[in-house]
């Protein structure tokens, strides 16, 4: 018990340290309930024995979005390409490039998560393609592992040949198939999935531009790690702080694609490596309990780490449920007290659900806004506010409606409320500066011009709006002090 609350105390104590270096607050609550949610998740499904359920889970689950992903690229696809070439904001043109692609992402973010979604997915109905031993449940989990393989095809994601290279040689070796029967037709499989992805995306492989994405995405990491080593930038301010990392000609991400790279550069050294010195503690004090389905789960745990090393990582919602549901099936507790641990899961899970639903309107508003559907848009704005008032992005959404309808109190108003949740905006400031300006305000209009040019000094409206206003304020200025009485 002392132990624990030792361990509890240079927790709290570290934690304390790097919320001080946080940048944006709201940030670094949002990412560290996130990590203690699926904390106590770990807790809680290490209780669940899920062997027998999973067949059912995976079989159902399967179905559903590969049907799913199928529909998305020959149905849907089709049509929200005729709906958003009418869109104007950058949203819905990020949108429009996305679909333009053609790589489907189902009911995921991106298609290199659903590349990871599918790989596991596939990896697990393998495994019960071997163990069925009933023709029809042969030819079931046979078609599906089909169908899943055909939406792996069609994400066009070159991780897909790693995952699928490391994990099903894992998976073959641990259960004792690793033959030449079983190992030729495999590599056979994954040769001709590379040769089909690199054919369809010839000229990004051709300049090696998915590699050359991630380098640069590892060395902005590594960049903000050199610049503060020991505290980090706080959990959750990657995204604010990585574009004065960027040099010219880079990708731009709000991810490192590296989980580690991200976590030391949010968390910094010594809260690093104290996670890992508690991790290596409780590996001492937890013993796995080896079961038949153990080997299944070891590979899963594989494609999950590689995963995190070459992509976003757990800071999604479905590979942090998977990898903590895996780990819980590996080092199970059946004798566990949840009288702490469930209030403890309803709580977080009402306020993921919150910041669930909040994201969710204000994306929606953003295409609305897009489509220049001004009350649709704030209506879903307000509604985003309600489940949670610190969104910032639908705080400058909403300021954004306003200054669009002459109301520049109001939108000054939201956009205070936004650069004090958020100070690291550009386009906040810029709008400010100009709500200031027709208020005369110059100085209040300059520094606010200025911050905007400084966050992005690639956009040329902010430069030219604060070259505009220095050299209008300069003018100002020595028209003043020329005007006779000046130097009374």
């Amino acid at each position: 018990m002392t132990s624990r609350v030792f361990y509890i105390f240079l927790s709290l104590f570290f934690l304390i340290i790097n919320f001080s270096v946080s940048d944006i607050k709201i940030n670094f609550f949002q990412r560290a309930l996130f990590f203690i949610f699926f904390l106590v998740l770990f807790l809680f499904f290490r209780t669940i024995n899920l062997n027998r359920i999973l067949p059912i889970l995976t079989g159902s689950i399967s179905t559903l979005i590969f049907i799913y992903g199928v529909v998305q690229k020959y149905i849907l696809f089709p049509i929200y390409l005729n709906q958003l070439n009418s869109g104007t904001t950058e949203f819905s043109k990020a949108i429009l490039v996305r679909i333009k692609s053609g790589r489907i992402f189902s009911v995921f973010q991106l298609p290199t998560l659903y590349t990871f979604i599918c790989s596991i997915l596939l990896l697990i109905i393998f495994h019960y393609l071997l163990k069925s031993f009933s023709t029809r449940a042969k030819i079931f989990w046979g078609i599906l592992f089909i169908l899943g393989f055909y939406n792996l095809i069609l994400t066009q994601s070159f991780a897909g040949v790693v995952y699928l290279l490391i994990g099903f040689p894992v998976y073959l070796k641990l259960s004792g198939y690793l033959s030449f029967k079983y190992l030729a037709p495999g590599i056979m499989v994954i040769l001709m999935f590379l040769f089909i992805i690199t054919g369809l995306r010839f000229s990004e492989a051709k300049k090696f531009d998915p590699a050359k994405l991630r380098i640069s995405n590892w060395s902005q990491a590594a960049r903000i790690i050199e610049t503060t080593p020991f505290f980090g930038i706080g959990l959750g301010n990657y995204e604010t702080k990585v574009p004065g990392y960027i040099y010219p000609g880079e990708a731009h991400s709000i991810y490192s694609h590296n989980f580690i790279l991200q976590f030391v550069a949010e968390g910094g050294i010594f809260l690093s490596l104290f996670l890992l010195s508690l991790l290596l503690i409780f590996r001492k004090k937890i013993r796995p309990a080896w079961s038949e389905e153990n080997k299944l789960y070891i590979s899963i745990l594989i494609i999950v780490i590689i995963y995190n090393m070459i992509d976003i990582g757990i800071y999604f919602f479905a590979p942090a449920l998977i990898f903590v549901i895996t780990l819980s099936q590996l080092y199970p507790k059946e004798h566990q007290n949840l009288k702490i641990v469930i209030p403890f899961i309803i709580l977080l899970s009402l306020l993921h659900l919150s910041l669930f639903f909040s994201s969710n309107y204000q994306k929606e508003a953003n295409i609305n806004l897009s489509y220049k559907n001004i009350k649709g848009s704030e209506e879903k704005f307000l509604k985003s506010l309600k489940f949670n008032p610190f969104n910032y992005k639908s705080l400058l959404g909403l300021s954004t409606i306003k200054y669009l309808k002459g109301e520049n109190e109001e939108a000054d108003k939201f956009l205070k409320r936004t650069i004090n949740l958020n100070h690291s905006i550009p386009f906040a400031h810029f709008m400010r500066s100009k709500i200031l300006y027709s208020q005369r305000k110059l100085f209040s209009s300059l520094f606010h011009s200025f911050k905007a040019y400084s966050l992005n000094r690639e956009n040329y409206e902010y430069k030219k709006w604060y070259l505009f206003l220095e050299k209008n304020l300069r003018a100002n200025t020595i028209e003043k002090m020329s005007s006779p009485g000046a130097g009374r």
